[in-house]
């Protein structure tokens, strides 16, 4: 069986990117929007945060070091406002303790930066499969 899913049944999962660098919420939007899925992108935890309370997401894609609010604070503010959204943390700041931080919290898979797209639709099917929904 295919592990792809059609387009059709992408485009209706909705993706959170929250990250304070526009070029890489752009870039990311960008890829996803391609491949169907219906994305939002919020430039700090904050805003988010305010996403998230009116809005339900499939999947939540955060960068970890952000001004203010934190991606660990943003998984842990997720698992308060919606617990069954899986969330992955992107970072560019890797290290063991941190990822321990990060799954700790709640994250479903943590992602080093520089991305590379292939890895970061992989997690993002593993999510959405995890949960029930169709990738």
């Amino acid at each position: 069986m295919n592990q792809e899913c059609s387009p059709i049944s992408r485009s209706n999962r909705k993706i959170l990117i929250v990250d304070d660098d526009r070029e890489m919420g752009a870039l990311i939007k960008k890829v996803l929007s391609r491949e169907n899925y219906t994305v939002h992108v919020a430039q700090s935890g904050a805003e988010g945060i305010l996403l998230l309370q009116r809005e339900t997401f499939d999947l939540i894609i955060s960068d970890l070091r952000m001004p203010g609010i934190s991606g660990i604070e943003l998984i842990r503010a997720t698992k308060k406002i919606a617990p069954e959204t899986p969330l992955i943390l992107i970072t560019a700041f890797g290290d063991i303790q941190t990822y321990l931080d990060a799954l700790g919290a709640g994250a479903f898979d943590y992602i080093n930066k520089p991305l590379k797209m292939r890895d970061l639709r992989h997690s993002i099917r593993k999510a959405l499969v995890s949960t029930g929904a169709n990738a």
